[in-house]
């Protein structure tokens, strides 16, 4: 047996391992985000469904917390939700949305929807927002710790270009899945 693999055995129950092999931190926090404009009305366009999106460095840091290394009680989830218009792109060591829209019925909130089934890996989370103003290039959504501009990113993805006008919305949808 080599340092390469490993297998071991207790009670008909087979283990194997591999070492020397690049691991990829963030393989196992897979996620996708969908980006509907004007959900359920006859106008309703899927801007995109199901688009990987990434796990941040701050993220990961903050989820290993929250598992293994607080010691005082943990904090709230990664489930706000926040929108730019931005075009520099998702990037593994983002700590923020740069330009973050803070105004007009797309500030950053918490999701309406947060849903989780017991003994599944997966999490959905929604938000349907509502433009109270004129938004153009809306391209860049990200997943945050709390409800006020900072925090730690989690998530983050980008998408086709949006104009939303008053009264259009844009339903954000992350779907998280651990392991």
């Amino acid at each position: 047996m080599s340092c390469d693999e490993h297998i071991s055995q207790n009670d008909s129950a087979t283990v194997e391992s591999s070492f020397g092999s690049a691991i990829n931190d963030n393989a196992v926090v897979k996620g996708f985000v969908t980006i509907i404009k004007n959900e359920g009305k006859k106008d309703e366009q899927i801007i995109c469904k199901d688009k990987p999106n990434l796990l941040t460095n701050g993220g990961r840091d903050y989820a290993i917390a929250q598992f293994y290394t607080n010691t005082t009680s943990g904090g709230v989830g990664m489930n706000f939700i926040a929108l730019t218009s931005d075009s520099t792109g998702a990037d593994a060591t983002d700590t923020t949305l740069p330009s973050e829209i803070t105004t007009t019925g797309l500030e950053r909130a918490l999701a309406t929807t947060i849903s989780h089934s017991t003994g599944t890996n997966s999490t959905t989370l929604n938000k349907i927002f509502t433009a109270s103003g004129t938004h153009t290039a809306v391209q860049m959504s990200g997943t945050f710790n709390q409800l006020a501009v900072g925090g730690t990113l989690a998530h983050e993805s980008i998408f086709t270009p949006v104009t939303l006008a008053s009264s259009d919305t844009l339903s954000v949808t992350w779907t998280l899945t651990l392991g």
